[in-house]
């Protein structure tokens, strides 16, 4: 058997999940010797390690329990500090809820928020249907506030069962509109008590038939999505001056189902306090008919959000437009998705609920406490997390962003700060690539699949990204090919290749995305996007034998010089990065397609025998000696996107080989 220690780490992570716990939420201890070992506010179950646990002296915080404090704070806190190890020199702050684990007399407690059960503790019928499926297995514990108040009213539930029944409380408590707390002598005690809950009520959810609602039109789907997200991010950006909010949107049948105008989700309340904290206690409801003009979606929205802070005094977190859609907005995307799945968790649990009683939601004192309680606060903090960068909190996506100069940018701009989407036609390779920068920049990096040559396709990627994020700051053109040949002899299938590719997807893209940046713009005027063509020395002057590429570049800048007279004052700067020659890219040195092989079966380099010979040929061309990299391009695009009176331009990042007149 291993230690009790490790035993609450491997059931704190195997119950971890979205299922059980979200963020921060959900508490763990261990007791030994006569030390209680718990988690730090505002880490999350699911990646909880030993040498997060904080060590309280269990004597002392039983006293707490038992004797008020003259002290002025937080009685928790003060019990907290009074109990600390002296040798402890973490410095975290243990769970708010360190005296019920206390209180309570196996060495393991687990703290849960599960959907399932929350069936059952949110709900009016708790008590009754309780008795029914857990019998004496389960005491119930009403709703009470959290800290000193919840632990000392587990513990008069605890003596009442007691005085009841004849026996000692059982090691499964349940918190009414909170959660379960499970406790045991090992892990598997733990585990098969969380089994017992979470099956009884699953099996009565399931004895009945759940509620469908009527498939909603795609188009009218898609016509919200665009315009309400973007909106969004304008009016409930964190700050008045910084970013712009990050918004996720959730369509799906649940969102659809569970946000009827009367549902209690609506008009209700909360159900549990990580909703309070995560998702806010009431959403904005856009009131508007189906088949509504976009412009009348933007303007009920505009509405919606007055009227809720005239009503509440602050921002939504979460916007419903009823039968539709659901947004959740957060200062970035992580926050964003947070507070949407928290959201449809509620959702989930309200339907279960109605299915075997009755919800049951917070009142206006229990809701009004969690509102403004400092721990909270802090836990939400805590669980946020923090990332700073001259690009934090900008959306960028990145066409061609699987490999190659696409990828480099790519990885210098989420390492300031950014959330980058890599879009490429070869999805199964963007998400690759996506995967193994997620190890360093988890959910700030993430695959979208596009063929920028297909107008459908880019108008997908934009609607995905709107969906996602709720619209985008930044848009990297970057995607191209490369077909070397002789006037006389390169096939037009070439030449049409590279020209849809490189000029014509470089249109559509903008095409895509110009609207929702302007939709952006409409909401916060004082704010410049960016669209950013990747072009090419190329596009500056001709290249033999390379016509086709040449003249796709020459053209793209002739369209960056037009988009951005066009678009300027929709507040959109449009600018070109012309790189130099990435000669350690797969452009130029794959051995089969690269550069190298095109040219030197072309004869575009006279008297070059190897691939080496092409190579040192253009790296002569070069004042700098060296082929231009990932960073250099990237370092450019960021130049582009902090400058606020640029516009129009044609920046080389050629290492001298071309400069400007």
């Amino acid at each position: 058997m291993s230690s009790l220690t490790d035993q609450i780490i491997e059931v704190s992570n195997r119950f971890g999940t979205p299922e059980y716990s979200r963020a921060g939420g959900g508490n763990a201890s261990v007791k030994v010797d006569g030390v209680l070992w718990i988690k730090p506010s505002g880490v999350p179950l699911l990646t909880l390690e030993a040498a997060d646990l904080v060590p309280l002296k269990l004597d002392v915080l039983l006293d707490a329990l038992e004797t008020d404090t003259d002290e002025e704070g937080d009685p928790v806190q003060i019990a907290a500090r009074k109990a600390q190890v002296a040798s402890y020199t973490g410095g975290r702050r243990p769970s708010v809820e360190i005296l019920f684990h206390a209180l309570i007399p196996e060495p393991l407690v687990l703290h849960l928020h599960p959907l399932t059960a929350n069936a059952l503790t949110c709900n009016d019928d708790t008590v009754a249907l309780a008795e029914r499926l857990l019998g004496d297995e389960a005491v119930v514990v009403d709703y009470i506030d959290p800290g000193v108040p919840l632990a000392r009213g587990i513990k008069v539930a605890r003596d009442a069962f007691t005085a009841r029944t004849g026996k000692a409380a059982p090691p499964i408590t349940l918190l009414r509109n909170h959660g379960i707390i499970v406790a045991g002598e090992t892990a598997e005690e733990i585990e098969q008590r969380i089994a017992l809950v979470t099956d009884a009520v699953q099996a009565a959810i399931d004895a009945v038939p759940a509620p469908v609602a009527e498939e909603v039109d795609a188009e009218w789907t898609r016509t919200v999505t665009l315009a309400v997200a973007p909106t969004l991010r304008g009016l409930l950006a964190p700050t008045a001056d910084g970013p712009l909010a990050a918004v996720a949107t959730g369509t799906d049948l649940l969102h659809r189902s569970g946000t009827a105008l009367d549902s209690a989700m609506l008009v209700g309340g909360p159900l549990i306090p990580d909703q309070i904290v995560y998702s806010g206690s009431f959403p904005a409801v856009v009131d508007v008919a189906a088949g509504s003009s976009s412009a009348e979606v933007v303007a009920a929205t505009q509405a919606a959000v007055s009227d809720f802070r005239t009503e509440h005094g602050k921002n939504p977190v979460v916007v419903v437009v009823p039968g539709v859609a659901v947004f959740a907005a957060g200062k970035d995307a992580a926050a964003a998705t947070n507070a949407l799945a928290v959201f449809t968790d509620a959702l989930r649990v309200t339907r279960d609920a109605d299915r075997i009683g009755k919800v049951r939601v917070m009142d206006d004192a229990q809701r009004s406490f969690i509102e403004n309680w400092e721990a909270e606060a802090y836990r939400q903090k805590v669980a946020a997390g923090a990332h700073a960068g001259a690009l934090t909190g900008k959306i960028i996506v990145v066409t061609g962003g699987a490999q190659g100069f696409g990828l480099g940018i790519a990885t210098e701009l989420l390492a300031d700060g950014a959330t980058v989407i890599l879009a490429d036609l070869n999805l199964p390779g963007a998400q690759a690539a996506a995967d193994r920068l997620a190890a360093t920049y988890g959910t700030r990096v993430a695959a979208a699949g596009v063929n920028v040559a297909d107008e459908q396709s880019q108008l997908d990627l934009a609607y995905e990204i709107v969906r996602r994020y709720g619209g985008l700051d930044v848009f990297v053109s970057n995607a191209g090919v490369v077909r070397s040949d002789g006037v006389m002899t390169q096939p037009v299938a070439d030449f049409d290749f590279v020209t849809n590719v490189n000029y014509k997807g470089y249109f559509l893209g903008v095409r895509a995305v110009a609207p929702v940046m302007a939709a952006q713009h409409a909401v916060r005027p004082d704010l410049l996007f960016d669209i950013v063509e990747i072009n090419s020395k190329s596009g500056l002057e001709g290249s033999k034998r390379n016509f086709a590429y040449s003249g796709s570049k020459f053209g793209g800048i002739g369209l960056t010089q037009s988009f951005a007279l066009e678009l300027v004052e929709y507040g959109i700067k449009v600018n070109a990065v012309c790189p130099g020659n990435f000669l350690d890219g797969p452009l130029w040195s794959d051995p089969e397609r690269g550069l190298f092989v095109q040219y030197l079966k072309a004869g575009k380099v006279p008297g070059a025998e190897t691939v080496d010979d092409v190579r040192r040929f253009y790296e002569a061309k070069v004042p700098m000696n060296r082929g231009c990299l990932p960073a250099d391009v990237a370092r450019a695009v960021k130049y582009v996107v902090e400058q606020q009176y640029e516009t129009g331009q044609a920046l080389p990042v050629t290492g001298g080989q071309n400069m400007l007149n």
